[in-house]
């Protein structure tokens, strides 16, 4: 061992020592004769409940006295009630409520996409749908035609169809589970 190493390890030694000694030193606090912290006494459970009691107490009064919000409310995500028309009754002139219309609108039939063919032509890709409908009932469909006399299929993706329908005028997209 070189002169060089032994004077590493032993200035490592005497810091070792040094660290040591100063942690088993006394801390100031106990020097100046400062008495330890005190700790509360444990509180007893009714104790918290009757606080607990007492705040709620407090908050209900203050809600008492809180303002009510408005009665007409504009709420954009819910739709309104229709204003129902009103006639002059021919006998006596009382205000009646006419009954609005009633618009019969069919039930969308349960359609299920069972799967999309696709045949590879020089054009591009050329797609059939496999669509289960009500019962035992199946359509193979491509885009531009029509089937259950009421839709008309309007785009086939890879894993999805869209259809319009035909009484509504409205979109609705089938995909595959």
């Amino acid at each position: 061992m070189s002169s060089r190493s032994a004077a590493v390890y032993g200035t490592c030694g005497v810091v070792l020592i040094a660290c040591l000694a100063a942690a088993n030193m006394p801390s100031q606090d106990s020097e100046t004769g400062a008495p330890p912290p005190v700790r509360p006494a444990p509180v007893a459970p009714d104790a918290i409940a009757a606080d607990v009691q007492s705040q709620a107490a407090r908050l209900h009064s203050r809600m008492a006295d809180a303002p009510l919000p408005a009665a007409h409310v504009r709420n954009p995500f819910a739709f309104g009630e229709r204003p129902i028309a009103r006639a002059a009754s021919r006998a006596g002139g009382v205000d009646a409520p006419v009954a609005p219309e009633a618009v019969v609108t069919p039930s969308e039939p349960a359609l299920l996409l069972m799967g999309i063919a696709e045949e590879t032509t020089p054009s591009g890709p050329h797609r059939t749908a496999i669509i289960g409908g009500e019962g035992d009932a199946i359509f193979m469909v491509t885009e531009g035609e029509s089937f259950a006399g009421r839709y008309k299929v309007t785009k086939i993706g890879a894993d999805a169809i869209e259809l319009e329908d035909q009484t509504t005028k409205g979109y609705r997209r089938l995909a595959l589970r």
